[in-house]
């Protein structure tokens, strides 16, 4: 299916502010003929800066061409910006028609004049993510791969932006291809089966079609699996810190963000409530929340504080429960009790503080007593000597690269539409390999099995419909 019938269309692709240059983009049938009467071709490999003896237009030019040019007001004949001006021919362009693209000058009125005089002439404006679901459409990219262009621009961190690109470059939809053959292969097997029951109702081809959908199902197990990180990816990873009012959270948030973000004073209860910071550890991004101090108080707005911070255990992918050298046994073991009503023992990690005051003198007994309560991570740091502070980073790191089970270099899902259906896709398969092993019969495993070939379809783009490509592209960004 084309679109390149329609009328051809425009937008920036940069965000609104000044900068040095924006991009302004064109899509569409006759896009750069259009543009002829009101681009002067200044300079191209063909035509010296000057040499008036040789006109060129933008139309004349090859694809994969710039040119320095000047924009012209066809009303005034006066220079809007001098520009380079690149020309895409169809179908090789990101969208699959004709595209120009132009590089002028970042500031707002420059690009509005520019986009105005296009819009008077001949173009629309641009619907949101309307290049991208050309290019869907066009057959430039499948659904998946679309889709992916928007985490690639959300990335905020080197992990989500590897991940984000080796969807964007078809890994996923590689994977998801191959998946699609081995079920394809163990349909086929079932029609010979059902077709000709005399030679073909065998254990051993039952068997066979067993074994394809149990190698299927492992491999989009694997894939959901992999959510456990993406989510983090997409989502950022929640670190919320808590602990004795005076117990170094707020030093800790400033030493791992990097700068002065809370206040720090040697008065207990100086946080009340919660204070988030985004960062990147180790290529994670992470929102680390200082919580205000845990303690039975009749202060009503530190005890609401308080009631934020259990809140906030409640919600956070890891929980550090920092100790400070005086913390006193008995209240460690009846907050160790409270914090682990809101957050599992997996997701918490004991963290002794001011480990340059000295040591608790009860820490041995910490210690048994949070073992005993199934935390293993444990570490003493310092925040204004910086003592174990990478070793923290790393326990921070070791938690994501546990989620999942996956491999580095592996693929990671990002979105969580591509999750919820290759779950449906699992459910399928196991219940196609059940009705076989329950002799259900090879007929109703067929059945099942193409539920699984649909929900895959939906992530491809195979068997997408249009409400829902509509909805998809109609969430990205004007202009890409």
């Amino acid at each position: 299916m084309s679109n390149s019938i329609s009328k051809p269309f425009c937008a920036c692709s940069t965000p609104q502010g000044v900068g040095g240059i924006a991009i302004i983009r064109a899509s569409g049938s006759q896009s750069a003929e259009l543009m002829d009467s009101y681009t002067k071709i200044l300079r191209t490999a063909e035509c010296a800066y000057g040499n008036e003896d040789k006109k060129i237009t933008l139309s004349g030019l090859p694809g994969y061409v710039s040119a320095y040019a000047t924009i012209i007001d066809p009303v005034t004949k006066k220079a809007i910006d001098n520009v380079i001006i690149t020309h895409f021919v169809a179908p090789h362009s990101y969208t699959g028609d004709e595209m120009v693209e132009i590089s002028c000058h970042g500031g707002e009125a420059v690009k509005q004049e520019i986009l105005r005089i296009m819009l008077e002439n001949g173009f629309r404006a641009a619907e949101p993510g309307e290049f991208t679901r050309t290019a869907f459409l066009n057959g430039k990219l499948d659904l998946s791969e679309a889709e992916a262009v928007m985490d690639v621009i959300a990335a905020d961190s080197e992990r989500a932006l590897r991940a984000a690109n080796m969807q964007m470059n078809g890994k996923l939809s590689k994977e998801l291809g191959e998946v699609e053959d081995i079920i394809y292969h163990a349909l086929t097997l079932i029609e010979m089966i059902v077709e000709f029951p005399e030679h073909d109702d065998t254990p051993d081809n039952e068997q066979e079609v067993i074994s394809m959908a149990t190698d299927a199902l492992d491999r989009l197990n694997k894939l959901k699996m992999s959510y456990a990180q993406g989510r983090i990816l997409s989502e950022r990873m929640r670190v919320a810190i808590c602990g004795s009012p005076n117990s170094g959270k707020s030093s800790l948030l400033n030493v791992l963000s990097g700068y002065e973000r809370a206040i720090v004073t040697e008065v207990a209860g100086t946080t009340r409530d919660t204070l988030e910071v985004n960062l990147n550890i180790n290529g994670i991004p992470v929102t680390l929340i200082d919580t205000a101090g845990i303690r039975d108080t009749d202060d009503r707005i530190e005890a609401i504080g308080v009631e934020r911070a259990y809140k906030e255990l409640t919600s956070s992918d890891l929980v550090l429960y920092m100790v400070s050298p005086t913390e006193e046994l008995s209240n460690f073991e009846f907050y160790l009790t409270e914090i682990l009503k809101s957050t599992t023992a997996n997701r918490l990690v004991l963290v002794f503080s001011k480990s340059d005051a000295g040591e608790n003198k009860y820490s041995d007994a910490m210690i048994n007593k949070a073992k005993e309560a199934g935390v293993d991570t444990i570490i003493s740091i310092s925040s204004m000597n910086q003592i174990n502070i990478e070793e923290l980073k790393e326990v921070i790191t070791s938690y994501y690269d546990k989620l999942g089970g996956s491999a580095s270099g592996s693929i990671i899902l990002l979105n969580r539409r591509h999750f919820e259906l290759i779950d449906s896709a699992t459910e399928s398969l196991n219940m196609a390999i059940g009705a076989i092993r329950d002799g259900m019969g090879v007929d109703i495993a067929s059945s099942v099995m193409r539920n699984t070939l649909e929900a895959i379809g939906k992530i491809t783009g195979k068997t997408v419909s249009v409400e829902l490509a509509n909805n998809i592209f109609g969430r990205f960004c004007i202009g890409k």
